[in-house]
């Protein structure tokens, strides 16, 4: 399922090229209206890094503070409209209670999000999309594998999954921004025998940069 969503994603943005006109008359356009601030960067890139407050949806577990990053690529068809593709990294953190010796799990993702924006200003946008969840590890911090003394998971409790997100940026200073974001996910198979979890959400506070100044006007070539 990787490479047909990441194919979806590319292929995404190659319409939004299409459908959106050529840069040069974009910028002409633009740049002799009566409004100087009427232009926009049709591609922009951002990094990003976020603490996440993700728990299961059940009542035996507590979610703790986890961390993430990755980097976005950026593609607007106006000053209002747009869509979004990424890579990220990231954790969620949850430990037992009553069960397990009140242990912790750790799961980590690389996560490929997609998205559409929409920004009522230059400043804010709001987004919403879906997100390709491929699991790296999963592991416990009581339980050990007596054959290789490691304490991941076996394969089969956690796997791959897509999952929702939506959230807000707003841009405090130049290109540095901050944002709150919802996601959820659901693990593909739900085995009511098992403590494990198959089921999570939870809200992350994000900083990014964008690496071009969307305040800067492009170059006209």
């Amino acid at each position: 399922m990787r490479v047909p969503f990441l194919f979806v994603g590319f292929f995404l943005l190659f319409l939004l090229s299409l459908k959106a006109q050529g840069d040069i008359n974009l910028y002409k356009q633009y740049g002799t209206g009566p409004d100087p601030d009427n232009f926009f960067r049709p591609w922009n890139f951002s990094l990003y890094a976020k603490i996440n407050s993700i728990n299961s949806n059940q009542d035996y577990t507590k979610g703790k503070l986890s961390k993430g990053a990755g980097i976005s690529i950026q593609r607007l068809l106006s000053k209002t409209f747009g869509a979004s593709l990424g890579v990220e990294f990231y954790e969620i953190k949850y430990t037992y209670e009553g069960y397990l010796n009140d242990s912790m799990d750790e799961i980590d993702w690389i996560g490929i999000p997609l998205s559409i924006r929409l920004y009522p200003s230059r400043k804010l946008f709001f987004e919403i999309g879906a997100k390709y969840n491929i699991l790296v590890t999963a592991k416990n911090s009581e339980i050990i594998d007596p054959i290789t003394g490691n304490n991941q998971y076996y394969d089969g409790i956690f796997d791959n999954t897509i999952g929702g997100f939506a959230g807000v940026q707003y841009q405090i200073w130049k290109r540095l921004n901050i944002g709150l974001s919802y996601q959820s996910l659901k693990r593909n198979k739900n085995n009511i025998e098992i403590l494990q979890p198959s089921i999570f959400s939870g809200l992350s506070f994000k900083f990014s940069v964008f690496l071009l100044d969307p305040y800067k006007r492009p170059e006209i070539k």
